[in-house]
């Protein structure tokens, strides 16, 4: 009888609702002999565990939104943990529902009201409904600023989970309708085109928000440039002035790279009328007023 629990719970990690074990026939007098018993353990009013199943963070994540009610997703902050985007963490709990109930307001988490979206933005990440990719950064833009926005979008974007077409589908879907978020996000997906190529590296992500931040300077990422007969993609492009920035790594440029070989590449670029700047990733991090001089001066010089 009780392997029928089993098998439920092992699609959710160790957990069954109270509703679940109504649907497979269970009385509620023996629900509670098996919470009595150990058999069974409550984590909320109507989710409960099998006895010695492990508590994980995935474990509280399900827990809530199958406490929250059956069309609920993870959301938010929350969802950009689940997708694997830096800088976000699992709790506080955000989720996602298509409409508030008083059942909501007294559960001790983020619960929040989008209608309309929900079921066709529903994903699935190891057994837990979370937000589609494209509908997180909507969420985000409610509650982050613009630059913390811009990098989340740049890292789901180098990480497959969506595309411009994605951004753009929902802002055609929403448009009309004034969500929260919606202006903001429309602007970052506006900066990107449609032939957007995500950063590369955090290290790419900090010298753009520097550089555009500090002097307002727009530059263009990963450009290819060829001369008669050899190209070469550089990190960094200001056209107007034809300034090249290289971001450089201690730990692998100078291991890995052939000293003569820059030094041939650097030759050719300047050969064309292109200056060159390099800079070091740790200066982006340890001397940030160093790098805007060097590249302002060099944008200035070729101007």
């Amino acid at each position: 009888m009780f392997r029928h629990i089993f098998a439920l719970a092992g699609r959710q990690h160790g957990l069954v609702t109270r509703a679940q074990l109504a649907s497979l026939g269970f009385e509620r007098h023996r629900v509670a002999r098996w919470i009595a018993s150990g058999q069974l353990e409550e984590v909320h009013l109507n989710v409960l565990a099998v006895g010695g199943s492990p508590r994980t963070p995935a474990r509280d994540v399900l827990a809530t939104t199958l406490e929250t009610g059956h069309d609920t997703s993870a959301s938010h902050t929350t969802a950009a943990a689940l997708w694997g985007l830096g800088g976000f963490r699992l709790t506080p709990h955000h989720v996602v529902v298509t409409r508030i109930s008083r059942h909501h307001h007294r559960l001790p988490w983020r619960v929040h009201q989008f209608t309309g979206l929900v079921a066709a933005h529903r994903r699935w990440i190891d057994d837990i409904p979370v937000t589609s990719p494209a509908l997180t950064m909507l969420h985000l833009a409610s509650m982050v600023s613009l630059p913390r926005l811009s990098r989340a979008v740049d890292n789901a974007w180098s990480l497959g989970l969506l595309t411009g077409r994605d951004l753009r589908d929902l802002d055609d879907r929403l448009a009309k309708q004034g969500r929260d978020g919606i202006v903001k996000l429309r602007k970052v997906a506006a900066a990107r085109g449609e032939n957007w190529i995500p950063p590369q590296s955090n290290i790419e992500s900090r010298f753009m928000d520097l550089i555009h931040t500090s002097t307002g300077l727009d530059f263009r990422r990963q450009v290819v440039i060829a001369g008669q007969d050899w190209t070469a993609r550089v990190d960094f492009l200001h056209d107007p002035s034809k300034t090249v920035v290289e971001i450089q790594s201690e730990r692998y440029h100078v291991a890995l790279t052939d000293a003569a070989a820059d030094r041939l590449r650097r030759g050719r670029l300047e050969a064309l009328g292109y200056r060159v700047v390099e800079v070091w990733d740790n200066e982006l991090f340890q001397v940030p007023d160093v790098v805007v001089d060097r590249v302002v001066e060099a944008v200035h010089r070729a101007a």
